[in-house]
């Protein structure tokens, strides 16, 4: 091609030992023609290609998987395993969308074993366009770094993956009208973003933190999402123990390493929750000191101290109050009056209770929403403003009502929310 080597894509195919690789070898029997560009992995059944297959050989470079199996209810197991692999192509083919991978590289189809001419027409078809869109993850415009981190991400949420599919993400009736409908509708992409979508950005954001401390604005950055969502992640993983802050620093770090060599290479020492060097609150663990029954007040007046619960004051609680750090996450987490996040330095409470709501909170809330760019519960990514709602601030005369560092604005319209905001630039 006039200096330029022509692309051959390299594809892997899972084929059912009963039905495809039967088709696959009567097309090679039968001296049918298309391109040598497939490696073919015989498996008993399409439904025991695991999705972990099919993500790691993507990440092995290859440029498209087909799966082949039998015809629909022609499966030679009482299972009816190409139901499953059904759904597993219906399931990965919405994840490497969320990669960034274009979901035509994944294939499924169903050829029998006396049906070599049509293996031959599919691969024909399948390698035409694998060589139409070009190079996995160059054509896509994906960094190759950028690709492997996604799928790492991805391969480590497989186990969970495969929970989804097997509770929620499939179709209740076992037909191939109906699961081809369900894997199209909006119920599926509804579902899908709620049990994956914010767990798989989660992996990432997680993996990143693991190869150094970052502000939610580089992680913004680095994965595409606006800074309310990385608030929104990091608080979900504060809860869950996964990562760890430093508000002076506006930094946020991973909880935990896989080995010692990331451990090692993200430099753990450097981010360090200013609470540890706070003298009240050694004074205030120091005063509870063996006393289990005290952990509540123990967990209020550091709150009430630092505005949140680093997870290193956590740990110290523990030890000192001798109760599981299980016990502590447990009422850490369950008790809206706590935070296992940094607060932003200036504190932004909306009333939503009920006279307050009537007189136009929601108007309000959304305009300060839009102004420091995060939703109720987050943190913008200055760590300058952390928004918060609750119930009734006791002026119900003043709704609807804003309270900024304690300093309560009453009877706030809406156009007035930038004219209050500007002055805690």
């Amino acid at each position: 091609m006039d200096g330029e080597r022509e692309f051959k894509p390299r594809v892997v195919g899972f084929l059912c030992n009963w039905c495809c690789y039967g088709g696959a070898d009567l097309c090679g029997v039968s001296r049918f023609q298309y391109p040598p560009y497939i490696r073919v992995i015989r498996v008993m059944c399409s439904g025991r290609v695991d999705p972990a297959f099919v993500l790691r050989a993507f990440a092995n470079g290859v440029d498209g998987v087909f799966v082949g199996g039998c015809h629909i209810n022609d499966c030679h197991y009482n299972t009816e395993g190409n139901y499953d692999a059904f759904g597993m192509v219906g399931i990965v083919k919405k994840l490497l969308e969320q990669i960034g991978l274009d979901p035509e590289r994944l294939r499924l189809e169903w050829v029998s074993a006396g049906e070599g001419i049509r293996f031959a027409e599919v691969m024909n078809d399948f390698s035409a366009k694998l060589k139409k869109m070009g190079p996995m993850g160059k054509s896509e415009g994906v960094a190759e770094d950028v690709l492997k981190r996604r799928l790492d991400a991805a391969m480590k949420m497989i186990p969970y993956i495969k929970l989804a599919e097997r509770e929620r993400l499939h179709s209740n009736q076992r037909t191939e009208e109906a699961y081809a409908k369900f894997y199209a509708s909006e119920e599926f992409d509804t579902l899908f973003k709620k049990l994956i979508t914010d767990k798989l950005e989660i992996s990432q954001m997680i993996a990143l933190l693991r190869e150094k401390p970052r502000t939610t604005g580089e992680l913004a950055e680095l994965l595409g999402l606006t800074p309310s969502e990385i608030a929104r992640h990091a608080n979900i993983s504060a809860r869950q123990g996964l990562c760890r802050f430093d508000e002076s620093k506006n930094l946020v770090a991973a909880a935990y390493y896989e080995n010692d060599d990331q451990r090692t290479g993200a430099q753990t020492d450097t981010v360090r929750a200013a609470a540890l060097d706070n003298e009240k609150i050694e004074a205030i663990i120091a005063k509870y000191e063996g006393k289990p029954g005290a952990l509540i007040h123990v967990l209020m007046e550091i709150q009430s101290e630092n505005h949140w619960l680093p997870k290193e004051i956590l740990n110290a609680i523990s030890d000192r109050l001798n109760v599981p750090l299980s016990r502590v996450m447990q009422v850490a987490s369950f008790y809206k009056t706590f935070s296992l996040t940094p607060k932003g330095r200036h504190r932004i409470h909306v009333c939503s209770g009920t006279s307050c709501h009537l007189r136009g909170a929601d108007e309000l809330l959304n305009s300060v929403q839009e102004l420091v760019g995060v939703k109720a519960g987050e943190v913008d990514a200055d760590a300058r403003f952390s928004l918060e709602t609750g119930c009734c601030l006791g002026s119900c005369t003043l709704g609807p009502e804003m309270i900024v560092d304690g300093e309560h604005h009453g009877r706030l319209s809406s156009d007035r929310v930038e004219e209050v905001l500007k002055n805690y630039a």
